[in-house]
């Protein structure tokens, strides 16, 4: 009788500690799962972020790179010169559009991103001023070089936002169509740059 009451213990204990080890081993397991850095998009959050705000950047420089052809309503600059202008305004246009489908196709992309502090904003607004200043009251040579600087200012700012928007679209079609504008933008640079060093020396 002793002996069956031994063994009935003996078995009553090994219930209880293959309980606790399993439990032990549940618990750990679910201790990891808490403590284990949950998978947040964080990554993926951040590369939007810095899409969306190289984006907004980009649509508010081929915003206004597309109306830079109206000054030739009253400047008359040398045929080649003014050809690049326009070529440069219809680019930023046909730019703009494109970005405005590729938000409508990608509800995360946001076009209104832009993020400046209001010093650099009032910076940029007196930057274009002055600007704008100096190339209504120049003329000749000097107006076209001022003209054609301003443009590699605005192109090359372009090409690297359109890069940078590359590196951290969402897709592969979407990488494609902001690789397009970058290398439509610096070969609108390089063409500025051209014309710039084919203008006869002072």
């Amino acid at each position: 009788m002793k002996a069956d009451a031994a063994n009935r213990n003996i078995g009553f204990i090994s219930c209880l500690l293959i309980f606790w080890v399993a439990a032990g081993m549940a618990g750990g397991s679910a201790s990891a799962q808490k403590t284990a850095s949950p998978k947040e998009p964080t990554a993926d959050a951040s590369k939007v972020e810095v899409r969306n705000n190289a984006a907004s950047l980009l649509k508010g420089l081929l915003g206004e790179e597309k109306e830079v052809s109206k000054i030739l309503i009253i400047k008359h600059p040398s045929p080649k010169v003014e050809e690049v202008i326009k070529a440069i305004s219809k680019m930023a246009g046909d730019g703009e559009v494109e970005l405005e489908t590729m938000a409508k196709g990608d509800k995360t992309l946001n076009l209104r991103a832009v993020e400046l502090p209001p010093g650099e904003t009032a910076t940029r607004a007196a930057i274009s001023k002055t600007k704008e200043h100096e190339m209504i009251f120049s003329s000749g040579e000097t107006f076209e070089i001022d003209l054609l600087l301003s443009q590699t200012d605005a192109l090359d700012y372009g090409s690297h936002l359109a890069k940078i928007a590359a590196e951290n679209a969402t897709s592969a079609e979407q990488e494609k169509q902001f690789h397009s504008l970058d290398v439509s933008l610096n070969a609108l640079y390089k063409r500025v740059v051209a014309e710039i060093r084919a203008l006869p020396a002072k």
